[in-house]
């Protein structure tokens, strides 16, 4: 499967090349997970890593919220930006490259690996969330954002991933790409949101609440 749907691939290689590196830690769960782990396709990518870092960095954030743990790439990425930043991790338990992110996810004491149904876990989290990043189980993405949203800080924002489904949601026949078309119509029509939907990779949204208007 291409890396990126939307994007020429020389393209796409281009802004690859021409994106910093990731960390060497970054770096070595990427290699592993790709060697290693059945699913390697759900990780993370380069440039949507990076994007996540920046988030984190730009806005200070010191609650960051990882829904959909996998190996960690997309947590640990929030926990290196800042390292004044707590990062919250949930995955069930039992998971695909639940022991490689566990081993690495050790090295970042800013991070809590929350294991278990994140309709459970997250209206335990703190409230104040200012980073929030959804790549988890397609069918439940309302579920986990509208508790997430409630949380969210002044400055807030919720970045979804795989928001495009392959370009699926232009015509849905899958319950996966059925239930993102859905959800970006939510989200759409609710007056008191503001959303960005990138075409990067399969598809990303950045959604934050009105707490102001643009003059």
């Amino acid at each position: 499967m291409r890396q990126n749907q939307f994007t020429k691939d020389d393209i796409w290689q281009y802004c690859l090349e021409h994106t910093s590196d990731l960390s060497d830690n970054l770096k070595q769960l990427s290699y592993y997970t790709r060697k290693n782990i059945h699913g390697a396709q759900m990780l993370s990518e380069k440039i949507v890593t990076k994007l996540l870092q920046f988030f984190v960095f730009a806005s200070r954030a010191k609650v960051c919220v990882d829904v959909g743990t996998f190996t960690a790439m997309s947590a640990i990425a929030m926990a290196e930006a800042s390292p004044d930043t707590k990062v919250y991790t949930i995955d069930r338990p039992n998971q695909t490259g639940e022991q490689l992110a566990n081993r690495f996810i050790a090295k970042y004491p800013n991070i809590e690996y929350c294991q278990g149904n994140a309709i459970d876990i997250l209206p335990t989290l703190p409230n104040q969330i200012d980073i929030a990043f959804i790549d988890a189980d397609k069918k439940q993405i309302q579920e986990y954002f509208d508790i997430l949203v409630a949380k969210l800080a002044y400055t807030g924002v919720i970045i979804v991933d795989d928001i495009l489904w392959r370009g699926e949601v232009l015509d849905p026949q899958d319950k996966c790409a059925k239930a993102l078309d859905d959800f970006n119509k939510y989200v759409n029509q609710r007056d008191d949101l503001e959303t960005l939907v990138l075409p990067i990779r399969h598809g990303i949204s950045i959604i934050r609440t009105r707490t102001y208007q643009y003059r």
